[in-house]
């Protein structure tokens, strides 16, 4: 027997999409058939985001599989900085995590186990199924613009509600760098800014931390705002440089995270590492599509399989914002990986898979309304409370006015005298 006959007849599942959905998916399919043939296709050499989220714990056991073997061990390692046993022990704690380094780390694990990643773009399904003809199995996890599930289902597949429109500042510190030292100093510097604002910091790799602080706005000012996003960003040293032909939202925008950034500055320790930072904007809306599987029967020949399928996951088949949608990913990959090792039909895999659709979109939809509402919550009580003359947890009016004072913020502590001050020196 030819070894092309040897392929054809083991299992081959084809995954379009190589981010960290689509890895932790293949992995998860080879942890359960370890003869199958499981072939990604990535368009990019390098992940094309580098940002900072929070991956929960509860997302990477549920419906998972753990073979408790070595290259499992350095994977979670290597991310959350425990081990299995540990993370098992605290399931509901969670690690903040670049999206490229998570998924170098899921690339590696991913060729571990036998995955193999082509660096080729995937130009529609059917270009897909003609060059795998004998694959009954294929996966789309090409992202919330997933150009195969407006092939597979048109581009009316999905609806969108948004909760809240925000913009995104990333940037890099040089060094170990912190959050704001308590609850406290956040509420208080929230309360000096016209935008709600919140900080997540990743981890130091080779002397730089990357540093995310996404400031909610209303309507107005978001469309007040130039366009970016993350292909065409606005730089962030443009921003704080307050144009005068800057729009008045992107001024008042400006202001607010120099403010947010002297802060930090003062209060953490932060160098801000010149030239690091982009601007983006962004919708953080709910949205999922109508079906997360379908059965593709047309333009079959004599030699392709009589069902094929597709099955969407991460955000190819619903987005979920607060940082669910990367967790919410990672479970329905896991979720799906337990359905195609099942003995069932690839008829009933379709069904079985789009019967748990409803169970998943309520739970995480519930959680990000949820979180909605007490963001919403948390940004009326602020604008309410630093009206208040008499309020009690705000900054003095010396150190409110020092983050306040300049709207270009010093890159390091030695390019002004009161750039930087020492923790213990700020008033509480």
């Amino acid at each position: 027997m030819t070894k092309h006959h040897q392929r054809a007849k083991q299992h081959e599942i084809v995954i379009v999409g190589g981010g960290p959905v689509g890895l932790w998916t293949g992995i998860q399919l080879k942890k359960r058939q370890s003869n199958a043939v499981v072939t990604i296709y990535e368009r990019y050499l390098e992940y094309q985001r580098n940002h900072v989220l929070r991956l929960e714990y509860t997302s990477m056991l549920l419906h998972s599989k753990a073979n408790r073997d070595l290259r499992e061990e350095v994977f979670f390692r290597e991310v959350t900085g425990k081990s299995l046993p540990q993370i098992v022990l605290r399931p509901t704690g969670s690690v903040f995590v670049r999206t490229n380094d998570l998924e170098r780390a899921l690339k590696l694990y991913a060729q571990a186990v036998g995955v193999e990643v082509r660096y080729e773009r995937a130009a529609s399904p059917e270009a897909i199924m003609q060059a795998h003809p004998t694959c009954q199995t294929f996966i789309a996890a090409d992202g919330a613009h997933s150009a195969m599930r407006a092939a597979l289902l048109g581009e009316d597949a999905i609806e969108h509600l948004a909760l809240q429109h925000a913009v995104e500042v990333k940037y890099q510190a040089e060094g170990k760098v912190g959050y704001l030292g308590s609850i406290a100093e956040q509420y208080k510097t929230n309360k000096l800014l016209t935008n709600m604002a919140f900080e997540y910091v990743g981890h130091e790799r080779e002397g730089i931390t990357p540093v995310t602080i996404r400031f909610f706005l209303d309507k107005e000012t978001y469309d007040g705002l130039p366009e970016a996003n993350f292909k065409a960003p606005l730089l962030l040293d443009d921003v704080l440089d307050d144009k005068p032909d800057a729009s008045p939202a992107l001024s008042r925008l400006a202001r607010d995270i120099a403010t947010y950034m002297k802060a930090r500055q003062t209060l953490a320790g932060e160098i801000y590492r010149p030239c690091s930072g982009r601007l983006t904007k962004l919708v953080l809306s709910l949205y999922a599509a109508n079906r997360f599987a379908v059965l593709h029967k047309d333009n079959r020949t004599a030699t392709e399989p009589a069902e094929r399928a597709w099955y969407l996951v991460g955000d190819a088949a619903m987005g979920v914002p607060y940082f669910r949608a990367l967790n919410a990913g990672i479970i329905l990959g896991s979720q799906l990986a337990n359905i195609l090792n099942s003995g069932l039909s690839t008829a009933s895999k379709v069904q079985a898979y789009n019967a748990f659709r409803p169970l998943h979109i309520a739970w995480e939809f519930t959680a990000a309304r949820g979180k909605n509402s007490g963001l919403s919550a948390y940004n009326l009580l602020r604008k309410a409370v630093a009206e208040v003359p008499w309020q009690l947890v705000k900054w003095d009016d010396e150190t409110a006015s020092q983050f306040r004072a300049k709207h270009q913020i010093a890159l390091r502590p030695d390019d002004d005298d009161d750039a930087s001050a020492p923790l213990s020196s700020a008033p509480k």
